[in-house]
């Protein structure tokens, strides 16, 4: 089986076509969550998976939480201004109906590849934590575990969150994966590739494809210009998508 890895789409459409169009030959999705906000085209991406016609593994994550709140609230209607953010951009473009189908996602999923048994979710903890321990691998598996064991090869957990491609390993057959965001780097990271995972009969591939960036660009560029948006997420969008040398240089 041919597993496609992917995490933090961030409503970010070219990069999401980017890595399936690099990775046509996929029997898997395995997707992390935060599928919206920090990006122009939620609408897009949901729409891409309602619609995908191969086997998903799709679990939500705190910013797709973040956003149905925000939709459900008063604070949807935030006018154009200093205080109006990337998800507020994307409560306006969607409606009930894709925001219900984002409410449906689960937080966590088990499944069986190849030999392997996989728990999938957003993130450990209600920060950046990762697993260290196999003590703590076992409890969280014991926990978070729903099916029945196939798996002979090997336990895996996949994560995303961090936006940091990596594999943790620790005794035995436990194995942390976490195959980066799809959309952008953290500010210590100049890297603006999409990253992602293709596990091919149990073998972990790390890879990552360019992608016009342009496009999220523009976007901020159009707030800029009409005084529109809170200027540190502008200035962020300045760092993942264009060539400013930090998310916080000057606009």
């Amino acid at each position: 089986m041919r597993i496609l890895v992917i995490s933090d789409i961030h409503s970010n459409r070219q990069a999401l076509e980017a890595v399936f169009r690099a990775e046509p030959d996929i029997d898997l999705v395995a997707f992390a969550g935060d599928f919206v906000d920090y990006g122009i085209d939620p609408v897009f991406v949901l729409d891409f998976f309602r619609s995908y016609g191969k086997p998903c593994a799709l679990v939500r994550g705190n910013h797709d939480d973040h956003l149905i709140r925000v939709y459900r609230s008063d604070e949807r209607y935030m006018p154009d201004g200093p205080d109006f953010k990337w998800i507020h951009h994307n409560c306006r473009l969607l409606d009930d109906d894709r925001v219900a189908y984002l409410d449906s996602m689960p937080y966590h999923l088990s499944f069986s590849a190849d030999g392997y048994d996989y728990i999938i979710q957003h993130q450990y903890d209600d920060k950046y934590g990762i697993i260290e321990s196999p003590y703590a691998f076992d409890a969280y598996w014991d926990e978070h575990w729903n099916g029945p064991h196939r798996g002979d090869r090997g336990r895996r957990m996949i994560f995303g969150h961090s936006h940091r491609q990596c594999v943790h390993m620790l005794q035995g057959d436990r194995l942390w994966l976490n195959p980066g965001s799809v959309s952008y780097r953290r500010p210590d990271d100049p890297d603006k590739s999409a990253q992602y995972m293709i596990i091919d009969d149990g073998e972990i591939q790390f890879r990552s494809c360019w992608y016009d960036r342009s496009v999220q660009k523009a976007a901020a560029d159009w707030y800029r210009a009409n005084g529109g948006m809170m200027a540190t997420e502008i200035q962020d969008f300045m760092f993942f998508f264009g060539d400013a040398r930090t998310s916080r240089d000057p606009l």
